[in-house]
């Protein structure tokens, strides 16, 4: 291969290269919102046979997320108007014109469960832009700090601890779906959600505990800190046991 080969083989992986970044960018908006346009809005747009405005209204979502993708880079006031605002407006309007279709006793667990991850992935995909072959620290602004070593080496139970909060957090918003009666199912998804936020929280706690020196606490400051625990584990003991006298 001659130098000149070679010089436009660079040149050319080089004029490539801004356009898989830019891609990049694009699908890492346009994915996820296409993906819970799919599960949650386009079965209500379907459904709804006797009226052609709520198909109107997804398909309006779509584009307005399509055209929010394409414009978040050079137009970024205009990119999130259309790609968030815009998006979520047709959403919304497809579901209140199909709300039949949105009744407890017609919804699919599944299909709820893959929409909220849907969603989640929308939100995240309009934080930092994927950049290719992109180092922070290239940048001319950035500021070059020396590397922070951890204040202790990482051990297995953190991993452990951090896992089974996890897998508690997610049982716990799966045994919500269990249930079958309308009027209890949206308490017993509110208290799933605190339920799972709790375990999170105690496993994530009890994770950054493994391995720092432990400071024994004075029997007032057990108290004070066990006590809205308490509390929580007694509403929820109330309120299990009125569910279990109340239900037929």
């Amino acid at each position: 291969m001659t130098t000149e080969q070679r010089s436009r083989e660079r040149t050319s992986q080089r004029s490539v290269l801004p356009k898989l970044a830019r891609l990049a960018e694009v699908a890492q908006i346009l994915l996820p919102g296409t993906y819970a346009w799919a599960v949650t809005v386009v079965p209500t747009a379907l459904a709804t046979t006797g009226s052609v405005v709520p198909k109107l209204s997804a398909t309006a979502a779509l584009l307005s997320l399509t055209a929010g993708a394409i414009l978040a880079r050079r137009h970024a006031t205009a990119g999130y108007a259309l790609g968030i605002w815009g998006f979520l407006l047709g959403c919304v309007a497809t579901w209140c014109l199909g709300a039949p279709s949105l009744q407890i006793d017609r919804l699919d667990p599944w299909r709820a469960g893959a929409g909220s991850i849907g969603w989640v992935l929308f939100a995240l995909g309009w934080g930092t832009r994927w950049r290719i072959r992109h180092d922070p620290e290239d940048d001319p602004r950035a500021q070059i700090h020396p590397k922070l070593d951890p204040r202790s080496p990482p051990q297995l139970r953190t991993v452990l601890s951090v896992t089974i909060g996890t897998i508690g957090a997610i049982a716990c918003l799966l045994i919500a779906w269990r249930s079958v009666d309308q009027y209890r199912a949206l308490l017993l998804h509110g208290a799933a959600l605190v339920c799972a936020i709790a375990i999170v929280n105690a496993s994530s706690t009890i994770g950054l505990a493994q391995g720092a020196r432990r400071t024994p606490f004075r029997p007032r400051q057990r108290i004070t800190y066990a006590f809205p625990w308490i509390m929580a584990a007694s509403a929820l003991v109330v309120i299990g046991v009125t569910w279990l006298f109340r239900h037929p």
